[in-house]
């Protein structure tokens, strides 16, 4: 986890080089440790090649790489229980992100317009930077910006 927490850290000061070696690293010391599974803490179960490909993916965004963001959070949301709402809200509000920093600026409107009931219902971190996402397209393209606001406002299920 420290060495994940490391990468994450190099790639938000844009360090990729560092912050690529690191989350190898990272996967290296989990598939070592997975191989004495009676030490395993029981919090180990989330530590699969899904959450690594959605740890990356948030390294990439953070790099300003939205084509390889967009393909590691794709990956990594995939193997996410579909019970898992808060999460799927923010890795898929990463995702939507990704995009809009890949230049795919409908498939950012898409996706945030879809994750905004779960965000505001169970992640308010996720709907703060959706709203932030609707604010940024909305100098690129107006009634996208403005479809996420809506969808943030309207009224959400628990």
């Amino acid at each position: 986890m420290a060495a994940q927490m490391a990468a994450r850290g190099h790639a938000e000061v844009g360090e990729a080089h560092a912050a690529r070696r690191l989350l190898g690293e990272a996967e290296e010391l989990i598939r070592t440790a997975g191989e004495h599974s009676e030490d395993e803490p029981p919090w180990m179960y989330l530590y699969d090649d899904g959450w690594f490909d959605m740890q990356r993916g948030m390294a990439e965004l953070a790099l300003g790489d939205g084509r390889r963001a967009v393909s590691f959070l794709n990956r990594g949301l995939a193997t996410l229980p579909s019970a898992y709402r808060r999460d799927r809200a923010w890795f898929g509000t990463c995702l939507a992100r990704a995009h809009a920093l890949a230049g795919d600026v409908e498939a950012a409107e898409k996706l945030a317009v879809a994750l905004a009931p779960d965000a505001v219902a169970v992640n308010r971190y996720a709907a703060g930077d959706l709203r932030l996402l609707a604010t940024s397209l909305r100098t690129v393209r107006p009634q996208s910006g403005e479809r996420i606001r809506d969808a943030l406002s309207a009224p959400t299920r628990q």
